[in-house]
C-alpha cells in the first residue's frame, strides 16, 4: 500500500524500527572513539576524503565606510564554480571569520544575497532580495551585521540558487536524480563545496585560524552543523531551524515527505544508519547554539524536543555538557531580529 504523503509499508517499517546502528549509545559507548570511528566512516560514505581549499578570483569590490567587499568566483574540485561574497571590517588587525550558509526556502533567484547585501546591487535583484531578507531575516542582512560586529564573512550560492539557479521547484528531483545517477547525492555535494569554501577561507590573509564559525538557518543551519561536525576548522556552531529526529520529521504533512526540496538535505549514503541529531552529535566538544521555532511546520515540536534532549546528552558525554545551547523560541520558521542578537552574542562569547 502507498499512502498519501507517498510512503508505502517499507518506508513506514523502517521509520518505526530503524535503530540507528551508527548513534552513539549513552549506556555503553566512549564518546571520543565514537566520534573518531563515525566522522571518519561518514567522510567516507560522502566521500568527503581529498577535498582541496577552493581556488578564487575577483570579480568585482566594493568598499563602505567600515566594509571591504569582493565578489569571488570560487572553483571546487568536482569542476563546478560559484559566486561568492567576501566582507571584511576595515582593519589591520586578525578577526574571526564566519562561513555563512544560505537556507533554501523554494526562493532559489538568489542565494548568498539573502545573508550578504552589497551597497551597489544590482537593480534586478533588489526586489528578490528585499522580499527575502524581510520574510525570513527581519529586514537584516546577517553578514553585513557580523561584519559590523568585527568578523569577516564568506557567503557562496550553492549549487540550484543565485549564480547557479536551475529551473524551478518542479526540477529539484531532477537534478538530484541526475546526480544520483552516477552514486552521487545532491546534499553531499553542497557538502563538499561548503568544505572546501571553508577551507579557502581559513586562508585568507587576517583570518584567525583558530577562530572560525559555522553560521546558517534552515537548510542553511543543517549545513552548519555538519560542517561543525566535520570540519576542525570550524570552532562553533550557530545553527537555527533545521533540527529534529528523522523519525519525528518523517510524519504526514512534513517537508521530508514530499521529495523535491529535500533532496538536497538528504544524504543517502548514511540514511538509516545515523540520525540527524547524532550527525550533529559529531560537533561535539565544541561549542553549539542550536534552536528552531516551537511552532515551526518544518521542525514540529515533538521532533525537535526530542532532538534537542539526545544532543544534550550527547555533550554531556563529550564533559562539555555547558557548551550546548538549545532554544526554542516562539513563533513559527523565521529567524528574526530578537534571535539574530541572542545568536550574536552567544557567538561573541564562544568564537
Amino acid at each position: 500500500m502507498i499512502d498519501a504523503e507517498n510512503m508505502c509499508g517499507i518506508a513506514h517499517r523502517l521509520r518505526d524500527r530503524n535503530q540507528f546502528v551508527w548513534n552513539f549509545d549513552l549506556e555503553t559507548a566512549d564518546f571520543q572513539a565514537w566520534k573518531s570511528d563515525i566522522r571518519e566512516k561518514v567522510r567516507a560514505a560522502l566521500d568527503l576524503e581529498t577535498l582541496l581549499p577552493a581556488a578564487a578570483s575577483i570579480v568585482s569590490e566594493w568598499s563602505d565606510s567600515d566594509t571591504l567587499g569582493q565578489e569571488l568566483r570560487l572553483s571546487f574540485s568536482n569542476g563546478e564554480t560559484t559566486l561568492a561574497r567576501l566582507l571584511r571590517p576595515r582593519t589591520a588587525h586578525h578577526t574571526p571569520a564566519v562561513l555563512l550558509l544560505h537556507d533554501h526556502g523554494s526562493f532559489f533567484s538568489i542565494g548568498k544575497e539573502k545573508l550578504v547585501g552589497r551597497s551597489d546591487e544590482d537593480p534586478d535583484r533588489l526586489a528578490d532580495i528585499e522580499v527575502w531578507t524581510q520574510k525570513l531575516y527581519g529586514g537584516r542582512f546577517i553578514g553585513n551585521e557580523l561584519v559590523r560586529r568585527g568578523y569577516t564573512v564568506l557567503c557562496a550560492d550553492a549549487l540550484g540558487w543565485g549564480s547557479r539557479r536551475g529551473n524551478g521547484y518542479d526540477t529539484q528531483q531532477a537534478l538530484a536524480a541526475n546526480l544520483m545517477q552516477f552514486g552521487i547525492s545532491y546534499a553531499s555535494v553542497i557538502l563538499s563545496e561548503d568544505l572546501e569554501a571553508l577551507a579557502f577561507l581559513r586562508d585568507v590573509p587576517g583570518v584567525d585560524k583558530k577562530r572560525i564559525a559555522s553560521f546558517g538557518y534552515s537548510m542553511g543551519g543543517s549545513r552548519a552543523w555538519q560542517l561543525a561536525a566535520l570540519s576542525d576548522d570550524i570552532k562553533t556552531c550557530v545553527s537555527g531551524g533545521w533540527m529534529g529526529t528523522l523519525h519525528g520529521l518523517m510524519q504526514a504533512g512534513n517537508n521530508q515527505l514530499r521529495g523535491q526540496s529535500a533532496f538536497s538535505m538528504l544524504h543517502p549514503q548514511i540514511a538509516g544508519k545515523l540520525d540527524y541529531p547524532h550527525f550533529a552529535g559529531l560537533t561535539a566538544p565544541k561549542p553549539a547554539l542550536i534552536f528552531s521555532g516551537a511552532d515551526d511546520r518544518h521542525f514540529p515540536l515533538p521532533a525537535a524536543t526530542e532532538a534537542h534532549r539526545q544532543l544534550h546528552g550527547i555533550w554531556s558525554a563529550s564533559g562539555a555538557a555547558a557548551k550546548l545551547e538549545t532554544q526554542l523560541w516562539p513563533g513559527a520558521h523565521c529567524f528574526n531580529v530578537e534571535q539574530q542578537d541572542h545568536a550574536f552574542d552567544w557567538l561573541a562569547k564562544n568564537l
